[in-house]
């Protein structure tokens, strides 16, 4: 999800966490326009339903996650997604990004 997050003029870094935050309340969240182009979104009882449900189904398949991989194009748009085998070459230019 490409966000762009105001800071606010005190230097101060937003951690993973908060970023983290942010991205749930925006894929669970409710929102509702307050004029001038803002929206106000907010976690409500079944938007966190939703939430603990995926987050149980990706608790049922985290061995599987860990040997799962995806292809992307400039992280827009997801090209492939498949299971690693043990074997693989290490991809040449290949960066690993983290949250």
């Amino acid at each position: 999800m490409d966000l762009h997050l105001l800071q606010p003029k005190i230097c101060q870094s937003i951690s993973s966490v908060e970023h983290l935050q942010v991205e749930l309340l925006m894929l669970y969240g409710d929102s509702c326009d307050i004029g001038e182009g803002k929206h106000y979104t907010s976690l409500t009882r079944q938007g966190l339903k939703r939430l603990i449900k995926d987050m149980h189904h990706v608790q049922q398949h985290l061995k599987a996650l860990r040997s799962s991989y995806l292809i992307d194009a400039d992280g827009k748009i997801v090209l492939t997604v498949g299971h690693k085998n043990n074997h693989l070459p290490i991809l040449q230019g290949a960066s690993h990004v983290g949250y």
